[in-house]
Parts: structure tokens; sequence; C-alpha cells
């Protein structure tokens, strides 16, 4: 089928050009013509041959190339993709992690400064009371000096020792 494809192709211009009125060579002409494809095909027809397949062979080798960069990097799009998320899921834990340890700061910053109020108070009221005792004791100590100068109350020692018995006591 295929000679008979190629052997029509070949001869249907010469049939076709052959109806003029030119000398009768053509019979010549078309063997010379059949000699010279043929000729053409022997030599030719091998090494165009495995071009052709080395070119086909080159083009897939190519081809494959392409296919395995592709999937390469449908690989590290999946990976990188794969590290944004744990990089935002991360990000989320972090900011949560940070929004309650604020929470916390802020409670024990509460705490402290609350506790720091009643030390505070605490040593205010002690210092206030500290003052008064102070004040009371400078008071007593001028009014027990101010009797012993002044010669209106003259004690004995007995007496002295009774007193100061009974204060501590």
């Amino acid at each position: 089928m295929k000679w008979f494809v190629v052997g029509s192709v070949l001869l249907l211009p010469t049939l076709l050009f052959g109806a003029s009125d030119t000398p009768k060579d053509i019979v010549p002409r078309a063997l010379n013509f059949l000699l010279f494809a043929a000729i053409l095909y022997y030599f030719i027809a091998t090494p165009l041959r495995n071009f052709f397949r080395s070119r086909a062979e080159g083009i897939a080798s190519e081809l494959d190339k392409v296919q395995a960069k592709l999937k390469e990097s449908k690989t590290a799009l999946e990976s990188a993709q794969k590290r944004v998320q744990s990089a935002q899921q991360e990000a989320e834990n972090i900011v949560e992690t940070a929004k309650r340890e604020a929470v916390i700061l802020k409670q024990k910053i509460a705490e402290s400064a609350e506790k720091d109020m009643e030390l505070l108070h605490k040593q205010y009221d002690d210092f206030m009371d500290f003052e008064r005792r102070k004040a009371e004791q400078a008071a007593i100590s001028e009014i027990l000096d101010e009797l012993f100068r002044s010669d209106a109350m003259r004690l004995d020692k007995t007496a002295y020792v009774d007193i100061l018995l009974k204060k501590v006591a």
C-alpha cells in the first residue's frame, strides 16, 4: 500500500504534464526520475530516519526533563505552602500565648500594686503610731523634767522606785 501511494505521487505529475505536444520521451524521463528517487532514498533514507528518530528521542528526553522539573517544582510548592501554613499557625499560637501572658502579667501587676498599697498603708499607720508615741514620750519627759527640776514636788528614792515599778508593771 505504501509503495502504491509513493508510486502514484511520483508518477502523477508525469502523467499530468506528459500530455503535451512535446516529444514522447516521457518514459525515459520517468525511469530516470524513478532511478534518481530510488538512489536518493537508498542513500538518504537511513540517515534521515536516524536524524528524525534522534530528534524525537531528544524531544522526548527534554519533555521528560521538563516534566521532572515540573514535578519537583510542584513538590517544592507544596512544601513551601505547608511551611507557610505551619508558620502562620505558629504565629497564631505565639499571638495567643502573648495575649494570655499579657493578661496574667496584668493581673500580677495589679496584685503587686495592691499589696504594695496595703504595705504602704500599714507602714504609714505604724509610722503615725510611732510618731504619736514619740510625741507622748516627749511630752511626758518634758513634764517629768519640769517636775524634777521644780521644788514643788520632792520625793524620796523609795517613792521614785514605787512609781517606776507601777509604771513598768
